[in-house]
Order: C-alpha cells, then structure tokens, then sequence
C-alpha cells in the first residue's frame, strides 16, 4: 500500500516565514499604515514609478550638493530601497502565492505584463540607486577607468557594468563596506536577471506545431 501522505519538509515554510517577516520592513508599508487609503493598485504602481525617478535624481544630488548629511540620507534611503525591492520580489516569485495556497486562499496577479513592466523598473532602479553610493563613497574604491565617479554618467556606468556582469573591471574595493556594495549588487543583479529573463520566457506566446511528436 502507497504511502497517501505528503513528504515533510520545513524549508519552504521557514523562508516563506521569513520573507513575511522581512516584507514588512519597508518604508512603503509605513506609509500604507498610516494613510490606509493608499492600499490600492494604483498607489502602488505611482510608489513604483516614483522611486524611479526618485533614483534617478539621487546622482546628480549626491554628486551637486555635495553635503554630508544630504548624502547620508540618500545613501542610507537607496539601502533601505533596494532591501524593499528584492525581498518584493523574492515574494512575489517563491512565497506569496505558496502562502496563499496554504491558506486556503485563491491568488492571482493583476496581470503578468503589468508584472513585468514594474520589474524591470525595479531593475533600472536599482541601478542608479547603486550610483549614487558609488559616489558618495567614492573615498571606498579605486577607478581604473577615469570620470567613473565625478560624474553622473560616469557612476551610472559603474553602476551597469557591476549590475550586468559577474567582475568590476572599473572600480576595485579598498574595505569591507566596499566589498559588501559591489558583491552585494552583483548578486542582486545576477538574481534580477535570472527573474527578468524567466518572466520574460514566460510571456513569449508559443506557436502551435505541425510536428506530431510535439502536439
């Protein structure tokens, strides 16, 4: 007689804990909480859209003003942002709809292009979130490649190549928080890619064959 029960792991559930527990560190739940009329699609979409932007202004900031405390914050808020947005994501891929399912619960996205077009917002987000840090803490790195951090260009492009590659053939870590930065967005980077190139496979209509070995 076959064994009817299902086989008992617990590592599904114990990251899936976690996740939870680490998807309500966020900025945007705070604010959700307190203006509970922000809990819909679209402020989400506008939050989304918002920090776009909002990163993209965070270069010129950090390398114009030129203030301590201006850089500080952007630093610290580019950190807390780009923390919001994988473990967003690592949601949305692996533990909600599993959590969803547990319960008892029917889940289902808003659409999977919608899904896509705030993913890769997230992913270009990201980096310029990442240049602002690199010039902030330029004092942290050595270029080889000269303008990679006195200019916006210049660090967005530190920031692409760190992004989209497994080496930082521009810019060499001089310490520990150096380290943590550059491996820090390369993993996240090789994870946002992985994401973005599954999602998009996934969108890709397939065409019916006249091969009757495939139907």
């Amino acid at each position: 007689m076959e064994n009817s029960e299902k086989p008992k792991t617990f590592i599904l559930d114990f990251w899936a804990i976690i996740f939870k527990v680490l998807g309500k560190i966020s900025f945007f739940n705070l604010v959700r909480f307190i203006f509970p009329r922000a809990k819909t699609g679209v402020f989400s979409e506008a939050w989304a859209l918002g920090h776009v932007f909002l990163s993209v202004l965070s270069v010129p900031a950090v390398l114009y003003i030129q203030n301590y405390y201006v850089g500080s914050f952007v630093a610290a808020y580019a950190l807390l942002r780009v923390f919001e947005v994988v473990v967003y994501q690592t949601n949305v891929l692996l533990f909600d709809e599993y959590r969803a399912t547990k319960a008892g619960k029917e889940y289902a996205l808003h659409g999977y292009r919608r899904m896509v077009v705030l993913l890769m917002q997230n992913y270009f987000e990201i980096i310029f979130w990442f240049a602002a840090q690199y010039i902030f803490f330029d004092g942290l790195f050595s270029f080889s490649v000269e303008g990679s951090n006195e200019s916006v260009f210049g660090a967005i492009y530190t920031s692409f190549v760190v992004m989209t590659s497994f080496g930082y053939y521009n810019v060499t870590p001089l310490g520990v928080l150096a380290y943590t930065l550059v491996i820090g967005q390369a993993m996240i980077g090789l994870f946002m890619t992985l994401l973005s190139l599954a999602r998009f496979i996934g969108l890709i209509p397939t065409p019916k064959s006249r091969d009757i070995t495939e139907q």
